[in-house]
This record gives structure tokens, C-alpha cells and sequence, in this order.
């Protein structure tokens, strides 16, 4: 029988070769429910929801000179979750999908690997799954439009490489930085995450960021920023740039539906050398740059160097398990050597009145990097925002100083965590 295959967007043959047992490329979407998970249902759930995703019922193959995904005829069976988050998973193992359901008590998570797809795509599957569990929960019979298999058109706009449908012959690619200020602290031993999230009223930093002129997450790249700056200058720490990789949602520019990989590292810089900086300065230069970048003519850059890199000759003409052994270097030299941490905002989640009657909170984990040992994303439900530092270090004195800060600008915050010590 000739399976389905699909090919891999140039992120996505990326970390195919670079996911290790530190570089897991797994992010984690969770829902908390106000009642313990099913197992039985989560797993009816799941296999209603995988006709509606195919690009997902899928597992990574090696070929001769680029992975690619082909359609798996395995199911997809929940397991109750035991580990650490967002560790490491043999996503290239013959059988296994390019993702996991996971479950703790009320806790329902998914868990992506970058290689197939990015936090869009993750969420809307989520959300999809979330509505599925609580339709059989309540033994509900209306049938859900959203299960239904996508027509041919549809599914053609869901797995198209949007990097390579919107990349501009002969554009001028956007060069990369130097390297960046990095965070001296000691790994973990492989296979611990430590996660840290404090939730905050999603009020109070709408207020304080209006006061100031700035979005949202502008506001708190800049209280990130701040606390970076600060602890440089206590500590005594060699002075580099601190930059930061904010991940910007390209759907919002191009006209894409991708469920794949679509987006592109916004990396706002600041100097420690040039001397110290005010909070105003710093957000007034995070809106300023934030507002240069998130830009079409910018995003054509950057869509030019990924493309371009993956099309290089040399590089095409790598059979895979020689791009297995150069691209990890690649990836930390031409990468994350540039970056002194991640900040993604996933924005606002919304369910409905229904679900959301059923679901306490909504979380996002990063996915971890030997490179940049912390990073941190945050999403907003409910009246809340839920920020979460996922790090393979155990040192705390930067989210203690990140979140002592939003509390001295009158904030309360409440500080959850998996690990202690």
C-alpha cells in the first residue's frame, strides 16, 4: 500500500537533525480541567480528532538526503505523563508520532516537536481535542464540524511549506548577529526541566502597559530585559549583548494556513557596555524596534536567509547522516550562539463559554535548548496570564528578580513549580 508523505518545511529539516536528549525540539501545550482526565475518554478524543489533522498521523522517516513525514498507520493511544516536561522523545522512531498526549490528574498536555509544526498549529490542535474530550465527557451526540476530514483544498493551504511559497528570488537575505551575552549558570543533568510559572491578572498588565504606550508583550520583553541588565550589572558578569529571539507569528502578514512551521525570530538587542538603561528607555526601544520589525519587507529577509541556507548546494548535496552531524553546529554557531534567551507571547486563547466552564487554566512550555538554558513563553486565558521560565538550570535569581519586579509595579503573583531545591 502506498502511504501518504509529506515534505518537511526548512525549520523542520532543521531540527530533525538536531533534536538530542538536551535539544529535545518537544514545546508543551496544557489545559488544567476542573475535574481529574478520563484516560478512556482522552483516548476516544484523540482518535476522533487525528482524521481532521492527517499532516499529524504522521511519523518522521529518514531519506536519503532530507527527512520527510509519511502517514502512519499506527493509533495514537494517551499515556499518563511520569516525567519531566518537554523531554526527550525518539520522534524519529519508526511508529511514533510527531507528538504525545500526555495526562496528570486534571492536567490534559500535548507535546509537539518543532519539526512538524509550531505553536499555532499545536494550539488549534489542542483546542480541537480539548472540545472533542468534553463533547464524549458529556455524552453529547451533535456531530462536530471541526472533526470532519479537510477537503483537498484545505489540507493543501494546512501542509504547504509557507517559507518556500512566500520566499522572493534575488531578495536580500537579513544577516545575522554576533554572539550574544550568555546565562553562566550549570545545566541540569540530562533529562530534568525545570519549570516555573507565575500567573498574573491579565488586568493589571493590560493597565500598566497602556500607562507606558506599549503592548502587552512589549511590556514584558521590557521587564525581561530589565532583569537581565540588572543581574549583569550585580553580579559582575562580562558584559555582551543581551539578545533576545521573540518568535512573531508570520500568519499575521502572509496570507497562510498553514499548519507547519511558519515563523520568524524578532531580535531586539541592548548593549550593557553603552551604559546603564532607565525601564522607559528600555520599552521605548523594544516598541520602537518591535514595530521596525514585525514588518513585511523585514520578514521577506529573513524568509530569504532560511531558504536560501536550505537550498545552498553544498548543503543540498549532504546525504542525512552527514547533515545529522554538522547541523546541531550550525544550529548553536549560526543560532543560538546570537541569543541570550527566547520570549514568546502565544497571545490571547479563547475556548468559549461552554469549555471554558470546564477548563481552569491554559499553559505553554518552551522547548529546551543547551544553548539557551532559559526561556519563556506566556499565554493569556481567562482573566489570566500564565508566564512560564522553562529552564535546564536550577539557578532561580532571574525569574525571582522577573517576577519581584512586575510585583513591585503593584502586581500579585502566584508561583507554581515542578522541581525544588
Amino acid at each position: 500500500m502506498n502511504k501518504k508523505w509529506f515534505r518537511l518545511d526548512n525549520i523542520g529539516r532543521l531540527y530533525a537533525s538536531i533534536a538530542n536528549y538536551r535539544d529535545t525540539t518537544m514545546f508543551r501545550l496544557s489545559a488544567v480541567f476542573k475535574e481529574e482526565v478520563d484516560p478512556a475518554i482522552l483516548g476516544a478524543a484523540l482518535q476522533n480528532v487525528m482524521p481532521r489533522f492527517p499532516y499529524f498521523a504522521t511519523h518522521v522517516k529518514r531519506g536519503i538526503f532530507w527527512y520527510y513525514i509519511e502517514e502512519n498507520t499506527e493509533i495514537p493511544v494517551p499515556t499518563e505523563e511520569r516525567y519531566f516536561p518537554c523531554m526527550h522523545y525518539q520522534v524519529k522512531k519508526k511508529g511514533n508520532f510527531p507528538f504525545r498526549v500526555l495526562y496528570y490528574k486534571r492536567r490534559l498536555s500535548v507535546e509537539f516537536t518543532h519539526i512538524i509544526t509550531d505553536g499555532t498549529g499545536g494550539l488549534i490542535f489542542l483546542q480541537t481535542l480539548i472540545r472533542e474530550y468534553v463533547r464524549l465527557m458529556k455524552k453529547e451526540t451533535a456531530t462536530n464540524e471541526e472533526l470532519q476530514r479537510p477537503g483537498k483544498d484545505v489540507l493543501a493551504d494546512e501542509v504547504e511549506d509557507s517559507f518556500s511559497k512566500y520566499y522572493k528570488k534575488g531578495y536580500p537575505a537579513s544577516k545575522k548577529g554576533g554572539k550574544a551575552f550568555h546565562l553562566p549558570y550549570k545545566l541540569l543533568p540530562k533529562g530534568v526541566f525545570h519549570v516555573v510559572t507565575g500567573t498574573v491578572e491579565l488586568a493589571d498588565i493590560k493597565r500598566l502597559s497602556k500607562e507606558k504606550g506599549v503592548t502587552i508583550t512589549e511590556f514584558l520583553i521590557g521587564v525581561y530585559f530589565k532583569t537581565i541588565l540588572d543581574r549583569i550589572e550585580k553580579k559582575g558578569y562580562k558584559k555582551r549583548p543581551v539578545v533576545l529571539n521573540v518568535p512573531a507569528n508570520l500568519r499575521l502578514l502572509y496570507p497562510s494556513k498553514t499548519m507547519r512551521n511558519f515563523f520568524a525570530p524578532i531580535t531586539p538587542m541592548l548593549d550593557p557596555r553603552l551604559g546603564t538603561y532607565s525601564f522607559d528607555e528600555i520599552l521605548r526601544y523594544v516598541k520602537n524596534f518591535m514595530e521596525m520589525q514585525v514588518d513585511k519587507k523585514y520578514m521577506d529577509q529573513i524568509i530569504s536567509r532560511n531558504v536560501k541556507n536550505e537550498r545552498h548546494w553544498i548543503l543540498r548535496t549532504f546525504p542525512v547522516f552527514i547533515k545529522d552531524l554538522i547541523m546541531p553546529w550550525i544550529y548553536h554557531f549560526y543560532g543560538e550562539r546570537g541569543y541570550t534567551s527566547g520570549f514568546s507571547n502565544v497571545g490571547l486563547v479563547s475556548l468559549g463559554e461552554e469549555l471554558e466552564k470546564e477548563v481552569e487554566s491554559v499553559h505553554v512550555y518552551p522547548a529546551p535548548s543547551s544553548g539557551n538554558i532559559i526561556k519563556v513563553t506566556c499565554v493569556g486565558f481567562k482573566g489570566k496570564i500564565h508566564i512560564t521560565f522553562g529552564k535546564l538550570t536550577l539557578e532561580k535569581e532571574l525569574e525571582r528578580e522577573f517576577f519581584r519586579n512586575l510585583v513591585e509595579m503593584g502586581m500579585e503573583v502566584m508561583i507554581e513549580t515542578n522541581l525544588e531545591g
